[in-house]
């Protein structure tokens, strides 16, 4: 049996969610964990930070220092759970993810090293306006938009959870 417990900040927003799993008999205990304020979803953490707002390198430094990177999407089915989730955001009209063509015009790459071959963009999108070389996520319609590097904005962090194992050792 699980149960999906799910916590809101003062704003309403998801602030964390925990899975709990009631032991049957003869099989292991597994829960995945994520520290308070991050989602749990599949092997990963997620974190929303909509009451600070960053530019994008402050926002994935502030990542980095949480063990993570700014969020990144290698499939369609990670990006939906979490779209539902940004559309209830109350931070402005996009938050920072992952992807950059800082080192090469067109070249987008993630953070984390992932590789960029799901894609999403908003209509016109990509296109270098004032060289425009950072990612986010439009809150009200979850597509990308490559976007000023030094606007402020709410982030989403994602790190590795704890994994369940049950034959690891």
């Amino acid at each position: 049996m699980c149960e999906l417990c799910l916590s809101r900040n003062a704003t309403g927003f998801p602030v964390s969610l925990i899975l709990r799993t009631a032991t049957l008999p003869g099989l292991m205990q597994c829960n995945g964990h994520c520290d308070r304020g991050y989602l749990l979803y599949k092997d990963h953490c997620y974190h929303f930070e909509t009451e600070q707002v960053k530019n994008w390198h402050d926002a994935e430094a502030h990542c980095t220092k949480e063990q993570g990177h700014l969020v990144s999407f290698v499939s369609e089915e990670d990006l939906s759970f979490l779209t539902g989730l940004i559309q209830q955001s109350p931070t402005g009209i996009s938050l920072w993810m992952g992807g950059h063509d800082s080192v090469t015009e067109g070249g987008w790459e993630w953070t984390d090293g992932s590789p960029f071959r799901y894609i999403r963009w908003n209509a016109g999108n990509p296109d270098d306006y004032n060289g425009e070389d950072c990612l986010s996520i439009l809150i009200n319609n979850g597509y990308w938009n490559d976007d000023n590097c030094q606007n402020k904005r709410g982030y989403i962090c994602k790190r590795r959870g704890e994994k369940c194992c049950r034959n690891c050792c």
